[in-house]
């Protein structure tokens, strides 16, 4: 049980922490407040959830630099893109605020001021954008609480929906992949027929190199991309376990990069693609590349290089490949993840499945006149 001394005027609360140390706190004019106050500290020891004052005072920023982190286990490209979250949507918010003080109505004023048109013309957020930064900012306030640093999480007392993607993507014409490809300066070409030919994500194309290649087998290695630090060349990992996978090499591309390759060579570490001065053609530059020429034949979806890959999907389902073959050609963790991004590009089931009745339906009736007649 807490206790109180006096000493001079003041009052002085006495307990003890969950590990059994004396704690005291001085300069209460009551002797009932310094109770209070030991009694308090008495129950939050007792739950383990005692924060010191100094720590109960870190900002946002002050935990996220001196804290949060060094303790992140993740590859530099994953760094890099919590660094542009955290610097574009988080801190301008809720940096300078104190940890201890950011309330859930906090959050949620937050949360919609994200789906609105921000000053300076900002665009409003995608609902699957402001769901990565709401849960980067919760994954940030949950660890600030595990290691003492706050009691409890705003985010306890918010109720999260699942983001649902309400955008459905659109393929490229085959023609217009052909335009955009000729848009391309001639050394640059090749990635369009790389992206439309082998639905690899944009940083697997830009970093594929002529050791991925079996043209004996007519298979392609992906084991790795291109980093999207300007500081190195290839990513630890790539997106997902699943994403290290060998998919069909056509002869149609192989001919194409070996009139590239025979024509330009290859870049750094024998990477198929390079820029002019013959260094990593980086994603950033590609896919502005890629927005000058596909702006004037009017596209204008935010998706660009990823068109390529969803143009390949679209290819493949036209030609009654299986869903299951599709989810190991692009590296999908699922099968629900190839089916909520492509599901609409499928044949209508039900449609088919009327189709067949349909057409059993009467052959059953012929057969059934067949019966009729033998009798």
């Amino acid at each position: 049980m807490a206790s109180t001394r006096k000493r001079g005027k003041y009052y002085y609360a006495r307990w003890r922490s969950w590990q059994g140390d004396p704690l005291e706190k001085g300069g209460f004019l009551t002797k009932k407040e310094a109770q209070a106050f030991g009694n308090e500290q008495e129950i939050l020891e007792r739950k383990q959830k005692n924060t010191r004052p100094s720590d109960l005072n870190l900002t946002l920023t002050q935990f996220v630099v001196e804290v949060w982190r060094h303790t992140l286990d993740v590859t530099d490209d994953t760094k890099e893109g919590y660094e542009r979250e955290l610097n574009s949507h988080i801190l301008p918010v809720f940096g300078e605020q104190k940890m201890s003080e950011i309330k859930p109505a906090d959050i949620e004023a937050w949360m919609v001021s994200l789906k609105q048109v921000g000053p300076n013309g900002r665009k409003a957020l995608a609902d699957k954008t402001i769901e990565r930064h709401v849960n980067l900012l919760a994954t940030i306030l949950k660890k600030a609480v595990q290691n003492g640093y706050i009691h409890t999480t705003p985010f306890s007392q918010i109720k999260r929906k699942k983001a649902k993607s309400v955008r459905k993507i659109v393929p490229l014409d085959p023609k217009l992949v052909q335009k955009i490809a000729a848009g391309f300066a001639e050394r640059f070409r090749i990635i369009v027929w790389i992206g439309f030919y082998t639905g690899m994500r944009p940083s697997e194309a830009l970093g594929l190199t002529w050791g991925q290649l079996d043209f004996h087998s007519g298979t392609i290695k992906i084991d790795r991309q291109l980093s999207r630090s300007p500081n190195k060349v290839f990513s630890e990992h790539l997106k997902t376990s699943a994403s290290y996978r060998v998919i069909a090499f056509a002869p149609q591309l192989q001919k194409l990069i070996k009139e590239h390759v025979g024509k330009f060579g290859l870049g750094p570490e024998g990477l198929i693609l390079q820029n002019r001065s013959g260094r990593v053609w980086r994603y950033k530059d590609a896919a502005a590349m890629f927005r000058v020429v596909s702006r004037p034949l009017g596209l204008t979806t935010g998706e660009g290089l990823h068109l390529l890959r969803h143009t390949c999907v679209s290819m493949l389902i036209q030609q009654n490949v299986n869903a299951k073959t599709i989810q190991g050609h692009v590296g999908h963790e699922s099968i629900e993840e190839t089916m909520d991004t492509y599901g609409h590009l499928f044949p209508s089931t039900l449609t088919d499945l009327a189709a067949n009745l349909d057409s059993f339906s009467k052959a059953f009736e012929i057969d059934a006149e067949d019966d009729q007649q033998i009798a």
